[in-house]
């Protein structure tokens, strides 16, 4: 009975193995690793929904000053097709809706990369 005043209690503290970078989700990443350069439009209509979804609860789960973190994390070929994302969404129903989300993440974005993703966009001719 004389062990438990031996216990180190502050190690058992889930709040002591967790850093912020551990919550940080993958999921940025891997929607934006490979797009759909297909032509049928509704593989690329779901993959974009899911990026959408993506970008919506990043944005509800963390503070807009973090989304420069993320933008950072991610390659520039995935950064390029985050612009390619972005313009496409915003040209569908659910973007019209959304446009603060939309004009915030591009905003973001466009401050951590420049203006390079955006003139790559008009001048790529795969879309996504």
């Amino acid at each position: 009975m004389e062990d438990w005043r031996r216990i180190d209690i502050d190690a058992l503290e889930p709040e002591n193995h967790l850093s912020k970078q551990d919550l940080v989700p993958d999921l940025p990443p891997t929607a934006l690793d490979t797009p759909p350069y297909v032509s049928d439009q509704k593989t690329k209509n779901l993959h974009t929904e899911t990026v959408f979804e993506v970008l919506a609860s990043i944005k509800n789960n963390h503070n807009i000053n973090e989304f420069p973190t993320f933008v950072s994390q991610l390659s520039s070929d995935q950064q390029d097709t985050l612009i390619k994302y972005i313009y496409k969404i915003m040209s569908t129903n659910y973007g019209a809706k959304h446009g603060a989300l939309l004009l915030s993440w591009f905003e973001k974005t466009v401050d951590v990369t420049g203006m390079g993703p955006v003139v790559r966009f008009y001048s790529d001719r795969r879309t996504v």
